[in-house]
């Protein structure tokens, strides 16, 4: 009766129930046992959904308003065509990062679902890197960083080149974006080998996992802010002004997840250190019991 009891409450919407237990261990106390194991764990995904839901309308709200306002401001304000076509240009730049934030999401629920898990062939990470390096090195110089490598030669592991890619991307993107620039302490000489560099990305072997490192010499994250860091649009007070949405290093979580890796913030004393840690041997991929929201 007393579990008849809880079960309706909990039907009734209050999920801070559970199944009273005796103690002695019998096949209904062990089944009590196990329904509350469940029951914690719906939750937690759904305190997880309610904050996604909660982020997605805070951070949306702002550049739907900023939208409309120039859209309303160009047709109240426009002068003649050109300024009627500089509004456009800029309404349709707003209306491109909305979208990506949709992309990212879409992508993100793609990857917790296994979508891409027959997609994955050998891939060299040195050599991905490497490209990836050949891209943004002359955007860390514009921004007034020097960024050096460290690449050693590794065997290739089972991956999806392009998502392998897209993480390793929105890592450096977030060093240059937080990177403190030409007021940067270099002591070495920056010839962008690592050394004095302000950002560094390395790629080495470390027994049975391969690892992707992104150091900047930028502000870093506190250890307590980090878990929330790598949550659905974590993003931090401070960079609250900055633009993004907030979805960079989730993304890169669950494309570490969907190759049986993991995602590690550490301390570069100063900035941050982000470390992608792939198996060289394709691991069973996290089921939805078991990944975080």
């Amino acid at each position: 009766d007393s579990m008849t009891d809880a079960s309706r409450a909990i039907m009734a919407g209050d999920l801070t129930q559970r199944l009273p237990r005796t103690g002695s261990e019998d096949e209904l106390d062990r089944l009590a046992g196990s329904l509350n194991d469940m029951l914690s764990r719906i939750e937690l995904l759904m305190a997880g959904l309610k904050e996604v839901s909660d982020n997605i309308a805070h951070d949306l709200k702002t550049p739907l308003n900023r939208l409309r306002n120039r859209a309303e401001a160009a047709l109240r304000e426009a002068g003649g065509p050109a300024d009627l076509r500089a509004a456009l240009e800029q309404t349709i730049e707003s209306a491109d990062d909305i979208i990506k934030t949709f992309n990212a999401l879409l992508l993100i629920a793609r990857l917790e679902a296994g979508a891409v898990e027959d997609t994955k062939r050998p891939v060299d990470l040195a050599e991905v890197v490497a490209d990836l390096i050949e891209l943004y090195e002359p955007v860390a110089e514009e921004a007034g960083l020097v960024l050096g490598t460290r690449l050693e030669a590794c065997p290739p592991i089972p991956a999806n080149r392009q998502l392998i890619g897209q993480a390793v991307a929105n890592l450096i993107e977030n060093a240059i974006k937080y990177g403190c620039g030409k007021a940067c302490h270099r002591p070495g000489n920056g010839t962008g080998k690592g050394h004095g560099a302000d950002i560094t990305v390395a790629v080495r072997a470390e027994g049975p996992v391969v690892s992707i490192v992104v150091a900047d010499r930028g502000p870093g994250i506190a250890p307590e802010d980090r878990a929330r860091a790598l949550a659905r649009f974590g993003r931090l007070e401070k960079s609250r002004s900055a633009p993004g949405t907030g979805l960079g290093l989730s993304l890169v979580a669950a494309v570490a997840r969907l190759h049986g890796g993991e995602l590690l913030l550490e301390d570069n004393a100063p900035g941050l250190r982000v470390v992608l840690r792939f198996p060289l041997r394709a691991a069973p991929r996290m089921t939805d019991a078991t990944v975080p929201v």
